[in-house]
C-alpha cells in the first residue's frame, strides 16, 4: 500500500484515473460541505447560548481536517501541470498546513508566549470555525455553479435565477429564530431579503431594531453579494478553485461582466471585487475617524460594527444601517463629515466599474509617460482615446445629475428642510448629498413626506435616471438617458444619425436604450396601478407616495415617503417584485423567456407610419 502510493506519488495517475479520482473527492467535498454548512446554521440560527455544543465543535474540528486533507490529495496529479494549477497547488498546501497548525498547535503558541488578547480570542472562538466553515461551502457551491455554466441555460435565465433563489434562501436565514429579537412574518423576510441583494434599502421593519446581530451580518452579506452580482461573486471563487476551464463559460461570465474578450473575463471579475474591497476598506477607515470622537458609541467594537457595515452599504448603494432611523438619529444628523464620506462612496459605487477601470488605465498611462519624459528623458508616447466614450458620456450625465441636483434641492428645501443646517456651506452639502442619495444611494436623514412637493418629483426623476451600468447603482441608468438624449436632440437638428465626441452611436445601442426606458415605464405603471388597487383604503398612502414607492423599488434607490411598513402583504409583494426586476434588469428578465432570432437574411418592403 505504502509502495502504491509512493509509486502514484512519483509518476501521477493516468489521466483516466486522476479524472475518475478527482470527480469522487468533488462529489464527497460538496455534498459534505452541506451537511456540515447546515447543521453550523441550526446551531446558529435555533440553538440557544445554553446548550453545550462542546461535541458538535469537536465534529467541526475532524471536518475540517479531513477536508483539507481531501482537498489536497488531488496534489499529486497537478504537479506535472504549470501555470494556475501550480500556484493552487501552493495555496491547497498552505492551507492543509494552516489547518494542522490550527487544530494542533495554536493553543500551545499562545500560552507560550503568554499571550491571550484579541488574536487569541478570535483564533480559537468558535466563530473563526464557522467562518471557515462557510467558506468551505461557498467555495463548494461555487465551484458547482461555475458548471452550470456550460450547461444549455441562456445567460439572462442563469442571471434572473441566481438571483431568485438567492431571494428565497435569504429569506429562509432570516427567518431563523436567533436572526430577530421577535417573530416577524416570512413575507417581510422575502421582502428585506430582496430588498438587500437588490441593495435596494426599502424596509417593511427597522433593520436596526429587528435584526439580531446574527440577522445584520445575513443583510451584511445578502447586499454584498448582491452589490458584486451573484454570478461575479461566485465566479470569483470558482475561478480560483476550479481545476479545469471552459471555453463556454468564460463567454457567459465576459457577456455577464460587460467584457467582449475572452482573457479579459477573469481580469474583469477579478478588478472588481479587488476595486469594491479596497474601496469598502479605506470608506471603513474614514467613517471610523468620521465617528471616533464623537461619543456616540460606547466601545471600539460598536464604532469598527458602524464602519464597516455603512461602508459596504454606502459602496453597494443599499441604504442599510446599523442605526434606527437611518442617517435621521440626531446624534449623526449634523456629521457632515460623514455624509462626504458616505455620498463619495455612493458616487463611486454608482459610477460603474468599467469607468473606474477606464480612469485607472488613463492615470497609469499618464503617469507613465511623466516618468518617461521627467526620469528617463524620453519622448511622450501618444495613445489617442485613452477615456472611451463610454466613460465620457457616464461622466457627462453624472456630473449634470449632481448640480442638477443639488441646486434644485437647494432652491427648494432653503426655507424647508434645509433650516435645519446652519450656515450656506452645510446646506450646500447637505443638498449635494440629496443629489447623491436618489441615484440609488437610499440614506435618508430627514423626512421625505416633510419635503415639498416639486422636490420629491425631482428626486422620483433622479431614481428613474440612476446610476451608471454595471454598477451596484440602480435605475435606467445614465448612458441610457445620455442616449434618448442625443437620439431627441438628434431629431430636433435633423440628423440621420446618432454622433458624439466624434464616433457614431450603434443602432442596436439606440433601440436597447428606448426599450429599457419603454420597458421600465410599463413596470412602474403596473406596480404603482396595482399598488393603489391594493391600498384604495388605506388612509395614509396617496397617489405621489404610491408612485415614489414604487419607482423607489424598481430604481433600487430605498428612499421612502414613510408608507413601507403601512402597506398591505399584497403591495408589499408587489415592491418585492419590483426590486428583483430592478435588481436583475426587466429586459434581461424578459429576454430569458424569449428564444432568440437565428438568422434575419431577408427584408420587407419599407413603408411609413406616422409618429407624433
Amino acid at each position: 500500500m505504502i509502495n502504491a502510493i509512493k509509486q502514484i506519488w512519483k509518476n501521477g495517475l493516468s489521466e483516466y484515473k486522476a479524472s475518475k479520482l478527482r470527480a469522487i473527492i468533488d462529489n464527497v467535498l460538496f455534498y459534505t460541505a452541506i451537511v456540515i454548512f447546515f447543521v453550523a446554521v441550526y446551531e446558529i440560527g435555533f440553538l440557544g447560548d445554553d446548550v453545550d455544543t462542546h461535541v458538535l465543535h469537536k465534529a467541526y474540528y475532524a471536518y475540517l481536517f479531513f477536508y483539507f486533507v481531501f482537498f489536497s490529495v488531488k496534489m499529486p496529479s497537478f504537479l506535472k501541470n504549470r501555470g494556475k494549477t501550480i500556484y493552487m497547488t501552493i495555496i491547497k498546501v498552505l492551507m492543509l498546513i494552516m489547518m494542522v497548525f490550527y487544530l494542533f498547535n495554536v493553543n500551545f503558541v499562545f500560552d507560550s508566549v503568554d499571550y491571550h488578547g484579541i488574536v487569541y480570542r478570535f483564533l480559537t472562538s468558535p466563530n473563526l470555525v464557522y467562518l471557515i466553515i462557510f467558506a468551505v461551502f461557498f467555495i463548494e457551491v461555487s465551484k458547482t455553479t461555475f458548471k452550470v455554466l456550460v450547461a444549455k441555460i441562456k445567460p439572462q435565465a442563469l442571471f434572473a435565477l441566481s438571483f431568485f433563489v438567492l431571494v428565497f434562501i435569504g429569506a429562509g436565514f432570516l427567518k431563523l429564530p436567533n436572526a430577530t429579537y421577535e417573530k416577524i412574518p416570512f413575507t417581510d423576510c422575502l421582502f428585506m431579503a430582496t430588498s438587500a441583494i437588490s441593495i435596494t434599502g426599502l424596509q417593511c421593519v427597522d433593520s436596526a431594531e429587528s435584526f439580531t446581530l446574527l440577522g445584520q451580518i445575513i443583510l451584511l452579506v445578502l447586499l454584498q453579494i448582491g452589490g458584486l452580482g451573484v454570478m461575479t461573486f461566485t465566479c470569483f471563487i470558482a475561478y480560483f478553485f476550479k481545476d479545469t476551464s471552459s471555453f463556454k463559460a468564460d463567454a457567459m461570465l465576459g457577456n455577464m461582466v460587460g467584457t467582449q474578450g475572452m482573457g479579459s473575463a477573469l481580469k474583469m471579475v477579478l478588478t472588481i471585487v479587488i476595486y469594491t474591497f479596497t474601496i469598502e476598506i479605506f470608506g471603513a477607515v474614514a467613517i471610523y475617524f468620521s465617528v471616533a470622537d464623537d461619543g456616540i458609541f460606547k466601545s471600539f467594537t460598536e464604532e469598527l460594527k458602524f464602519s464597516v457595515y455603512n461602508s459596504i452599504s454606502a459602496f453597494c448603494n443599499a441604504g442599510f444601517t446599523t442605526i434606527p432611523g437611518s442617517m435621521t438619529d440626531k446624534a449623526i444628523f449634523h456629521n457632515y463629515y460623514l455624509k462626504v464620506v458616505i455620498a463619495t462612496l455612493a458616487i463611486l459605487g454608482g459610477v460603474g466599474f468599467p469607468v473606474l477601470i477606464n480612469l485607472q488605465n488613463f492615470l497609469y498611462h499618464k503617469l507613465v509617460n511623466i516618468k518617461r519624459v521627467i526620469v528617463d528623458r524620453k519622448r511622450y508616447i501618444y495613445e489617442p482615446r485613452l477615456i472611451n466614450v463610454n466613460t465620457k458620456l457616464a461622466a457627462i450625465v453624472s456630473t449634470s445629475m449632481f448640480c442638477f441636483g443639488t441646486l434644485t434641492f437647494l432652491f427648494f428645501e432653503w426655507d424647508n428642510t434645509l433650516t435645519a443646517h446652519e450656515g450656506f456651506w452645510k446646506k450646500f452639502i447637505d443638498s449635494f448629498y440629496y443629489a447623491v442619495m436618489p441615484r440609488s444611494a437610499g440614506f435618508n436623514d430627514v423626512s421625505i413626506s416633510a419635503m415639498r412637493l416639486p422636490t420629491v418629483m425631482l428626486l422620483i426623476f433622479q431614481m428613474w435616471v440612476g446610476a451608471s451600468p454595471i454598477s451596484t447603482g440602480g435605475g435606467i441608468k445614465t448612458t441610457t438617458f445620455g442616449v434618448a438624449f442625443l437620439v431627441i436632440t438628434g431629431i430636433l437638428r435633423g440628423k440621420d444619425r446618432i454622433e458624439i465626441f466624434r464616433r457614431k452611436i450603434a443602432n442596436s445601442t439606440v433601440r436597447t436604450a428606448f426599450a429599457v426606458i419603454m420597458v421600465s415605464l410599463i413596470f412602474l405603471f403596473s406596480g404603482s396601478f396595482l399598488i393603489a388597487i391594493f391600498e384604495e383604503h388605506n388612509e395614509k398612502v396617496n397617489f405621489i407616495s404610491i408612485v415614489f414607492e414604487s419607482v423607489s423599488a424598481y430604481c433600487t434607490c430605498g428612499l421612502s415617503m414613510g408608507i413601507t411598513d403601512v402597506l398591505s402583504t399584497s403591495s408589499k409583494l408587489v415592491l418585492t417584485f419590483l426590486m428583483y426586476v430592478g435588481r436583475v434588469g426587466a429586459l434581461t428578465l424578459v429576454a430569458a423567456f424569449f428564444t432568440p432570432v437565428k438568422s434575419q437574411n431577408y427584408m420587407y418592403p419599407k413603408e411609413q407610419v406616422y409618429i407624433g
